[in-house]
Protein backbone atom coordinates (compact mmCIF):
# COMPACT_ATOMS: atom_id res chain seq x y z
CA UNK A 1 0.00 0.00 0.00
CA UNK A 2 0.74 3.66 -0.40
CA UNK A 3 2.12 5.18 2.82
CA UNK A 4 3.09 8.81 4.35
CA UNK A 5 6.35 7.71 6.43
CA UNK A 6 7.65 10.55 8.76
CA UNK A 7 11.09 9.79 9.31
CA UNK A 8 12.30 12.93 11.38
CA UNK A 9 11.83 16.29 11.49
CA UNK A 10 11.12 18.38 8.16
CA UNK A 11 11.71 14.80 6.44
CA UNK A 12 8.23 13.00 5.24
CA UNK A 13 8.17 10.37 2.50
CA UNK A 14 5.24 9.17 0.49
CA UNK A 15 6.12 5.69 -0.41
CA UNK A 16 5.29 1.56 -0.30
CA UNK A 17 4.63 -0.01 2.79
CA UNK A 18 4.20 -3.43 3.87
CA UNK A 19 1.14 -3.87 6.07
CA UNK A 20 1.73 -6.82 8.63
CA UNK A 21 -0.52 -9.44 9.17
CA UNK A 22 -3.37 -8.63 11.88
CA UNK A 23 -2.99 -9.30 15.39
CA UNK A 24 -5.48 -10.70 18.07
CA UNK A 25 -7.94 -7.97 18.71
CA UNK A 26 -6.88 -6.34 15.45
CA UNK A 27 -9.39 -4.11 12.96
CA UNK A 28 -7.91 -3.75 9.21
CA UNK A 29 -9.31 -0.14 7.82
CA UNK A 30 -9.24 1.18 4.22
CA UNK A 31 -8.72 4.56 5.36
CA UNK A 32 -11.30 7.23 3.18
CA UNK A 33 -10.46 10.41 5.36
CA UNK A 34 -7.77 11.82 7.52
CA UNK A 35 -7.70 14.83 9.11
CA UNK A 36 -4.66 16.72 8.55
CA UNK A 37 -4.26 18.57 12.71
CA UNK A 38 -2.10 21.60 14.28
CA UNK A 39 -0.50 18.79 16.03
CA UNK A 40 0.40 17.19 12.78
CA UNK A 41 2.37 20.40 11.94
CA UNK A 42 4.35 20.86 15.04
CA UNK A 43 5.03 16.57 14.72
CA UNK A 44 6.43 17.43 11.04
CA UNK A 45 8.45 20.77 12.64
CA UNK A 46 10.08 18.38 15.46
CA UNK A 47 7.52 20.52 18.56
CA UNK A 48 5.88 17.53 19.23
CA UNK A 49 7.14 14.33 20.39
CA UNK A 50 6.44 11.33 17.90
CA UNK A 51 8.45 7.60 17.18
CA UNK A 52 9.77 7.91 13.76
CA UNK A 53 9.74 6.23 11.80
CA UNK A 54 6.02 6.53 11.64
CA UNK A 55 2.85 6.96 9.68
CA UNK A 56 1.58 10.12 11.20
CA UNK A 57 -2.42 10.95 10.99
CA UNK A 58 -4.69 10.80 14.13
CA UNK A 59 -7.84 11.99 12.93
CA UNK A 60 -8.69 9.25 10.42
CA UNK A 61 -12.35 7.20 9.50
CA UNK A 62 -13.06 4.66 6.81
CA UNK A 63 -14.27 1.33 6.51
CA UNK A 64 -13.60 -2.20 8.10
CA UNK A 65 -12.30 -4.78 5.17
CA UNK A 66 -11.17 -7.66 7.59
CA UNK A 67 -10.74 -8.00 11.54
CA UNK A 68 -9.37 -10.82 13.65
CA UNK A 69 -11.63 -13.89 14.35
CA UNK A 70 -11.37 -12.75 18.32
CA UNK A 71 -13.09 -9.01 17.64
CA UNK A 72 -16.49 -8.36 18.73
CA UNK A 73 -19.32 -6.32 17.67
CA UNK A 74 -17.54 -4.93 14.37
CA UNK A 75 -18.05 -6.40 11.06
CA UNK A 76 -16.59 -6.43 7.65
CA UNK A 77 -18.23 -3.19 6.16
CA UNK A 78 -18.82 -1.03 8.74
CA UNK A 79 -18.16 2.43 8.24
CA UNK A 80 -15.68 3.60 11.67
CA UNK A 81 -13.94 6.12 13.31
CA UNK A 82 -10.40 6.02 15.38
CA UNK A 83 -9.69 7.10 18.78
CA UNK A 84 -5.91 7.08 18.58
CA UNK A 85 -5.74 7.70 21.78
CA UNK A 86 -4.22 3.91 23.53
CA UNK A 87 -4.33 3.86 27.71
CA UNK A 88 -2.32 1.64 29.53
CA UNK A 89 -5.24 0.94 32.01
CA UNK A 90 -2.76 0.27 34.85
CA UNK A 91 -0.81 3.52 35.78
CA UNK A 92 -1.65 5.51 38.92
CA UNK A 93 -3.73 8.16 36.30
CA UNK A 94 -5.33 5.43 34.05
CA UNK A 95 -6.36 3.74 38.08
CA UNK A 96 -7.84 7.26 39.19
CA UNK A 97 -9.87 7.79 36.24
CA UNK A 98 -7.52 10.35 34.33
CA UNK A 99 -6.64 8.46 31.92
CA UNK A 100 -4.98 11.14 29.38
CA UNK A 101 -2.35 11.34 31.93
CA UNK A 102 -1.66 7.78 31.58
CA UNK A 103 2.21 7.44 31.92
CA UNK A 104 2.35 4.75 29.28
CA UNK A 105 0.26 6.15 26.90
CA UNK A 106 0.39 5.40 23.07
CA UNK A 107 -1.48 6.81 19.92
CA UNK A 108 -1.85 5.69 16.72
CA UNK A 109 -0.31 8.61 14.12
CA UNK A 110 1.98 9.73 17.01
CA UNK A 111 4.02 6.60 18.20
CA UNK A 112 2.42 3.86 16.36
CA UNK A 113 1.05 4.18 12.80
CA UNK A 114 -1.47 6.28 11.78
CA UNK A 115 -4.07 7.21 9.14
CA UNK A 116 -2.57 8.98 6.15
CA UNK A 117 -2.18 5.89 4.25
CA UNK A 118 -4.21 3.74 2.27
CA UNK A 119 -4.88 1.35 4.94
CA UNK A 120 -4.45 1.57 8.37
CA UNK A 121 -4.39 -1.58 11.25
CA UNK A 122 -6.16 -0.14 14.52
CA UNK A 123 -6.70 -2.44 17.96
CA UNK A 124 -10.76 -3.23 18.37
CA UNK A 125 -10.77 -1.03 21.42
CA UNK A 126 -10.03 2.16 19.61
CA UNK A 127 -12.83 1.39 17.26
CA UNK A 128 -16.48 3.11 17.10
CA UNK A 129 -18.81 2.15 14.67
CA UNK A 130 -20.45 5.18 12.69
CA UNK A 131 -23.83 5.58 10.79
CA UNK A 132 -23.80 4.49 7.41
CA UNK A 133 -25.40 8.35 7.02
CA UNK A 134 -22.87 10.36 7.97
CA UNK A 135 -20.38 11.32 5.63
CA UNK A 136 -16.57 10.52 6.20
CA UNK A 137 -15.62 14.01 5.59
CA UNK A 138 -17.64 14.82 8.87
CA UNK A 139 -16.88 11.73 10.69
CA UNK A 140 -13.01 12.78 10.42
CA UNK A 141 -13.93 15.51 12.80
CA UNK A 142 -14.72 13.38 15.49
CA UNK A 143 -11.44 12.88 17.10
CA UNK A 144 -10.32 16.82 17.28
CA UNK A 145 -14.59 17.53 18.26
CA UNK A 146 -14.23 14.49 21.28
CA UNK A 147 -11.28 17.24 22.56
CA UNK A 148 -13.29 19.93 22.43
CA UNK A 149 -15.62 17.92 24.78
CA UNK A 150 -13.23 17.49 27.37
CA UNK A 151 -12.20 21.16 27.38
CA UNK A 152 -16.38 22.33 27.42
CA UNK A 153 -16.28 19.96 30.38
CA UNK A 154 -13.52 21.38 32.18
CA UNK A 155 -15.04 25.15 31.05
CA UNK A 156 -18.65 23.85 33.10
CA UNK A 157 -20.08 26.70 31.14
CA UNK A 158 -23.31 27.84 33.07
CA UNK A 159 -26.41 28.99 31.60
CA UNK A 160 -25.92 32.74 30.06
CA UNK A 161 -22.42 33.05 30.67
CA UNK A 162 -20.78 35.27 28.50
CA UNK A 163 -17.36 33.30 26.50
CA UNK A 164 -14.76 34.07 24.49
CA UNK A 165 -13.11 32.15 22.15
CA UNK A 166 -9.81 33.01 20.72
CA UNK A 167 -9.01 31.56 17.24
CA UNK A 168 -11.38 31.04 14.60
CA UNK A 169 -9.93 27.41 13.11
CA UNK A 170 -11.12 24.37 13.07
CA UNK A 171 -10.95 23.84 16.49
CA UNK A 172 -12.07 27.38 18.22
CA UNK A 173 -15.36 26.99 15.35
CA UNK A 174 -16.29 23.87 16.77
CA UNK A 175 -15.86 25.13 20.53
CA UNK A 176 -18.19 28.11 19.30
CA UNK A 177 -20.64 25.11 18.59
CA UNK A 178 -20.81 23.95 21.69
CA UNK A 179 -20.69 26.76 23.42
CA UNK A 180 -23.87 27.29 21.81
CA UNK A 181 -25.13 24.01 23.07
CA UNK A 182 -23.87 24.98 26.38
CA UNK A 183 -26.37 28.08 26.58
CA UNK A 184 -24.19 30.55 27.36
CA UNK A 185 -24.89 34.26 26.69
CA UNK A 186 -23.26 36.72 24.47
CA UNK A 187 -20.71 34.64 22.52
CA UNK A 188 -18.02 36.47 20.98
CA UNK A 189 -14.94 34.74 18.71
CA UNK A 190 -11.44 36.83 18.35
CA UNK A 191 -10.04 35.66 14.76
CA UNK A 192 -7.94 37.96 12.39
CA UNK A 193 -8.99 36.18 9.19
CA UNK A 194 -12.41 38.06 7.65
CA UNK A 195 -13.47 34.83 6.21
CA UNK A 196 -13.34 32.48 9.51
CA UNK A 197 -15.32 35.61 11.39
CA UNK A 198 -17.54 35.63 9.09
CA UNK A 199 -18.37 31.47 9.53
CA UNK A 200 -18.22 32.33 13.33
CA UNK A 201 -21.48 34.80 12.77
CA UNK A 202 -23.21 32.27 10.70
CA UNK A 203 -22.76 29.51 13.22
CA UNK A 204 -23.48 31.62 15.89
CA UNK A 205 -21.52 34.13 17.23
CA UNK A 206 -23.00 37.30 18.63
CA UNK A 207 -19.76 39.17 18.27
CA UNK A 208 -16.79 38.93 16.54
CA UNK A 209 -13.50 40.97 16.66
CA UNK A 210 -10.30 41.03 14.58
CA UNK A 211 -7.57 40.87 17.30
CA UNK A 212 -6.01 43.39 15.90
CA UNK A 213 -8.80 45.92 16.23
CA UNK A 214 -7.85 49.09 18.63
CA UNK A 215 -10.70 49.31 20.73
CA UNK A 216 -11.45 45.64 20.73
CA UNK A 217 -10.71 45.72 24.20
CA UNK A 218 -12.83 48.72 25.59
CA UNK A 219 -15.78 47.38 22.96
CA UNK A 220 -15.54 43.82 25.00
CA UNK A 221 -15.42 44.87 28.14
CA UNK A 222 -18.54 47.09 27.65
CA UNK A 223 -20.44 44.15 25.82
CA UNK A 224 -19.83 41.97 28.93
CA UNK A 225 -20.10 44.25 32.06
CA UNK A 226 -16.52 44.23 32.58
CA UNK A 227 -14.72 41.17 31.02
CA UNK A 228 -16.09 37.68 30.25
CA UNK A 229 -16.78 34.78 32.12
CA UNK A 230 -15.09 32.16 30.14
CA UNK A 231 -12.72 32.65 27.55
CA UNK A 232 -11.40 29.54 25.45
CA UNK A 233 -8.12 30.07 23.83
CA UNK A 234 -7.84 28.16 20.84
CA UNK A 235 -4.76 29.24 18.59
CA UNK A 236 -1.18 27.97 21.07
CA UNK A 237 0.10 31.18 21.03
CA UNK A 238 1.75 33.68 23.63
CA UNK A 239 -0.17 36.64 22.45
CA UNK A 240 -3.48 34.81 22.55
CA UNK A 241 -3.47 33.43 26.08
CA UNK A 242 -2.24 37.00 27.00
CA UNK A 243 -5.47 38.33 25.94
CA UNK A 244 -7.24 35.34 27.39
CA UNK A 245 -5.70 37.11 30.76
CA UNK A 246 -6.73 40.53 29.83
CA UNK A 247 -10.55 39.98 28.41
CA UNK A 248 -11.31 37.75 31.52
CA UNK A 249 -13.21 39.66 34.45
CA UNK A 250 -12.96 39.25 37.98
CA UNK A 251 -13.28 35.53 39.48
CA UNK A 252 -13.21 34.25 35.83
CA UNK A 253 -12.05 31.07 33.66
CA UNK A 254 -9.79 30.39 31.03
CA UNK A 255 -9.14 27.47 29.70
CA UNK A 256 -5.70 26.90 27.78
CA UNK A 257 -6.81 24.59 24.58
CA UNK A 258 -4.29 25.41 21.74
CA UNK A 259 -0.98 23.11 21.60
CA UNK A 260 1.84 25.95 21.19
CA UNK A 261 5.73 25.88 20.31
CA UNK A 262 7.82 25.06 23.07
CA UNK A 263 9.02 28.39 23.54
CA UNK A 264 5.45 30.14 23.97
CA UNK A 265 4.74 31.19 27.40
CA UNK A 266 1.67 32.74 29.07
CA UNK A 267 3.04 35.62 31.53
CA UNK A 268 0.84 36.68 34.71
CA UNK A 269 1.22 39.54 37.07
CA UNK A 270 0.79 37.42 40.38
CA UNK A 271 -1.02 40.90 42.00
CA UNK A 272 -3.74 40.75 38.98
CA UNK A 273 -3.99 37.66 38.92
CA UNK A 274 -4.63 37.83 42.93
CA UNK A 275 -7.14 40.52 42.63
CA UNK A 276 -9.69 39.00 39.45
CA UNK A 277 -9.47 35.71 41.49
CA UNK A 278 -8.56 33.74 38.10
CA UNK A 279 -9.15 30.37 37.10
CA UNK A 280 -6.81 28.94 34.30
CA UNK A 281 -7.17 25.73 33.03
CA UNK A 282 -5.32 23.30 30.56
CA UNK A 283 -7.04 20.58 28.45
CA UNK A 284 -5.75 17.19 27.29
CA UNK A 285 -6.55 14.72 24.63
CA UNK A 286 -10.28 13.41 25.11
CA UNK A 287 -11.04 10.88 28.28
CA UNK A 288 -14.25 9.22 27.69
CA UNK A 289 -15.79 12.06 25.21
CA UNK A 290 -15.83 9.56 21.70
CA UNK A 291 -18.68 8.70 21.57
CA UNK A 292 -20.26 11.98 22.45
CA UNK A 293 -18.47 13.46 19.63
CA UNK A 294 -19.65 10.94 17.07
CA UNK A 295 -23.58 11.56 18.64
CA UNK A 296 -23.21 15.36 17.49
CA UNK A 297 -21.92 14.55 14.56
CA UNK A 298 -24.11 11.87 13.53
CA UNK A 299 -27.26 14.44 14.99
CA UNK A 300 -25.98 17.95 13.44
CA UNK A 301 -25.55 19.53 16.58
CA UNK A 302 -22.60 20.49 15.51
CA UNK A 303 -22.36 21.30 11.82
CA UNK A 304 -18.43 19.65 10.12
CA UNK A 305 -19.96 20.63 7.24
CA UNK A 306 -20.14 23.93 7.71
CA UNK A 307 -15.92 23.87 8.21
CA UNK A 308 -15.40 23.56 4.35
CA UNK A 309 -13.26 20.78 4.48
CA UNK A 310 -10.42 20.83 1.91
CA UNK A 311 -9.67 17.30 0.81
CA UNK A 312 -6.10 16.16 -1.50
CA UNK A 313 -4.56 13.21 -2.06
CA UNK A 314 -2.09 11.17 -0.35
CA UNK A 315 0.85 12.54 -2.44
CA UNK A 316 0.62 16.41 -2.14
CA UNK A 317 0.88 16.10 2.42
CA UNK A 318 4.77 16.92 1.87
CA UNK A 319 4.14 19.67 -0.14
CA UNK A 320 1.27 20.83 2.16
CA UNK A 321 3.34 20.37 5.57
CA UNK A 322 6.29 21.86 3.76
CA UNK A 323 4.48 24.93 2.38
CA UNK A 324 3.78 28.29 4.19
CA UNK A 325 0.70 27.33 6.04
CA UNK A 326 -2.43 28.97 4.12
CA UNK A 327 -4.58 29.70 7.59
CA UNK A 328 -7.56 30.80 5.75
CA UNK A 329 -8.48 27.03 4.97
CA UNK A 330 -9.94 25.65 7.75
CA UNK A 331 -9.61 21.79 7.81
CA UNK A 332 -7.33 20.24 5.29
CA UNK A 333 -8.37 16.76 4.80
CA UNK A 334 -6.52 13.79 3.23
CA UNK A 335 -8.13 11.29 0.67
CA UNK A 336 -5.66 8.30 0.35
CA UNK A 337 -7.90 5.82 -2.08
Amino acid sequence: MKAAIFKGPYELLVDEYNLPKLDKKQVLIKVDVCGLCGTDFHIYSGEAPSNPPIIPGHEFVGTIIDLDSSVEGLSVGDHVAIDPNIYCGECYYCRHGKINFCTSLKALGVTLNGGFAEYSIAPSSQVYKLPKDLPFASAAFAEPLSCCIHGMDIASIKLGESVGIIGGGTIGLMMLQLVKIAGAGKIILIEPIKSKRETAALLGADFTFDPHSEYMNDRISELTSGGLDVVIECVGKSEAANLALKLTKKGGRIIVFGLSEKKDTMTINMQNFFHKELEIKGSLLNPFTFSRSIELLSTKKVNAESLNPVQFKLDNLSNILRSPRDFSVIKYQVSPN
